[in-house]
């Protein structure tokens, strides 16, 4: 087990890292620890925006889909960081906000 204290605005708090391959050292520990975060962020987005329930026939499709949704989720979390948002979800409100809502009909 690696501890880690670190500041936020409500004081000091410990995150708890686990792992099972005792031959790691803290810093394999730690960067597993954010490459498993940033693919939890990735579910998180890629559910906010609606995209979690493509299914795809042919490998050609499926390339051309993954290349449109990794470019849009680099824009979309450019966009995040450019607008000091926490989250896509914060985005997409902001987008509902100064556009004038949601699309009349969701599945667009």
């Amino acid at each position: 087990m690696l501890v880690r204290k670190y500041k936020r605005d409500s004081g000091t708090q410990a995150r708890y890292l686990y792992t099972t391959d005792l031959s790691l050292s803290e810093e394999e520990i730690e960067e597993a620890w954010r490459m498993r975060w940033e693919i939890e962020e990735l579910h998180r987005d890629v559910k906010a925006l609606g995209l979690e329930e493509s299914s795809f026939w042919r490998r050609e499709r499926l390339q051309g889909y993954l290349t449109i949704f990794t470019i849009m989720t680099n824009v979309v979390r450019e966009l995040v960081g450019a607008l000091n948002l926490r989250s896509v979800e914060a985005f997409l409100r902001f987008v509902e906000r100064h556009l004038g809502g949601p699309p009349a009909d969701e599945n667009l």
